[in-house]
């Protein structure tokens, strides 16, 4: 990376994925801490030209904190942005490794594909005339490591902190933010656990419930006329936690016009006498069970001979290899992505066209995250001072993201904000064998 003001101080070992009731953990136990390499690199600076789009609706926030301390949020020089993203390298792969400069041709870890899109993005953001302190530390998936992690100076002279990514971590660093008053994302997981009642903390992945929200709103407004069943394996373990979501997501969704009594099935032929021919049914799978899902999608798509039927599920599903496309085809299944970027972008095709030059690879989903979330971090910093939620409702760059973030707060019963989190969702839905956004 070309570095200007650029200080990398990492402390590297295990990567972590976010801890939610149906994912699962990629990678194994972790390995011995291993002392810190220090790296100072200084790129150059240029004028840069942004097209912006209208801004989203203001939201109301700690402004009082901010009028209280106005000498601490005002705009300065250098910013420092500290990341906590675990790896699992011995200290010979990471001297090569920052060498080099090449990090997926050493360790095609998802941590390490995260950081090569922020090394872009923080490319781009000097450019744009930022300069950042990037600090880069590793938990190793320990509380104890982590607590250490908090205490040291580069962490105290943070403005913003991108992660830990595991909720056991989260919490920890969530309090610590909370005490100090530093911003805090967490860059992957859709858990609100470690949010409650911290303005100080920013997720970047929307909540399930969020999630949820936006697919069963866009179903009401696909059709006057509708049916929604929601198909569960039974009524423990995860598959329950998935249906009580979709319940409280429904009774907090507000439609317009008439609001049907959600149905409920636990095998095919139950969705079936649920069914009501004329009518457009919807049928979310509260299910990441793939038997289950296999089985109920395979007799679901023998009904759309004789029923107006879609169905919907979580991204889980589409991991599940023994479903047929012909399944998603024939039913149109449709999911909530809280992040999504349009393959047949220019943008995409350019970016992957700089990435392949200087890694001499293709960008994954989570390089992609990567760079999307420090570019708009740092844009943030760059335009509106270290007070992030003062820049949400301004206009962002969005020549330049391949994603485009919409933090809005979530509001405790009494109207306060709780926390804030990535409005943004998609919903996509799978049509001539490939997935499209449904646009409203």
């Amino acid at each position: 990376m070309n570095g200007n003001k650029h200080i990398l101080i990492l402390l590297l070992s295990l990567f972590l994925l976010p801890s939610c009731a149906f994912l699962q953990d990629l990678f194994g136990e972790p390995e011995p801490e291993k002392p810190p390499v220090v790296i100072d690199k200084h790129p150059e600076e240029k004028e840069d030209t942004l097209v912006i789009d209208e801004p989203q609706e203001k939201e109301d926030h700690i402004k009082d904190k901010k009028d209280e301390q106005k000498g601490k949020w005002a705009k300065r020089d250098v910013y420092r942005i500290s990341y906590i993203l675990p790896f699992h390298l011995d200290r010979t792969e990471l001297e090569n490794l920052m060498s080099q400069d090449n990090i997926t041709g050493m360790q095609s870890l998802a941590s390490l594909e995260f950081y090569e899109g922020s090394l872009m993005a923080l490319d781009t953001l000097q450019e744009m005339g930022l300069n950042l302190e990037v600090s880069l530390f590793d938990d190793l998936r320990d509380v104890g490591r982590l607590e250490d992690i908090l205490d040291q100076y580069e962490m105290i002279q943070s403005d913003v902190v991108i992660g830990p990514l595991f909720n056991s971590s989260l919490e920890v660093a969530s309090e610590w933010a909370k005490a100090n008053e530093k911003f805090i994302v967490s860059p992957l997981s859709p858990s609100s656990s470690a949010a409650k009642e911290n303005p100080w903390f920013l997720m970047a992945n929307s909540t399930l419930g969020t999630q949820l929200q936006t697919l069963l709103l866009s179903w009401t407004k696909q059709s006057v006329n509708y049916r929604i069943i929601i198909a569960s394996k039974g009524e423990t373990g995860t598959d329950s936690l998935i249906k009580a979501e979709v319940i409280k997501a429904w009774d907090a969704l507000k439609v317009d016009g008439y609001k049907p009594q959600l149905a409920f099935a636990n095998s095919a032929e139950a969705v079936q006498n649920s069914m009501i021919q004329g009518r457009d049914n919807f049928v979310f799978l509260a299910s990441t069970d793939e038997l289950f899902v296999n089985g109920m999608m395979r007799q679901l798509s023998l009904y759309t001979k004789n029923y107006d039927l879609e169905v919907g599920g979580l991204s889980p599903v589409l991991d599940m290899e023994s479903l047929s496309l012909d399944y998603f085809e024939n039913l149109h299944f449709q999911y909530p992505s809280a992040y999504w970027v349009n393959p047949l972008s220019p943008k995409l095709e350019n970016f992957i066209n700089d990435f392949g030059k200087r890694y001499n690879s293709n960008p994954t989903d989570y390089a992609m995250r990567g760079y999307d979330l420090t570019l708009y971090v740092g844009y943030l910093l760059l335009q509106n001072g270290p007070f992030l939620p003062e820049g949400f409702s301004r206009p962002r760059p969005t020549r330049k993201m391949l994603y485009e973030f919409k933090f809005g707060p979530s509001l405790t019963s009494d109207g306060a904000t709780d926390f804030y989190e990535n409005k943004n969702v998609y919903i996509l839905r799978f049509d001539n064998y490939r997935f499209e956004q449904v646009r409203e």
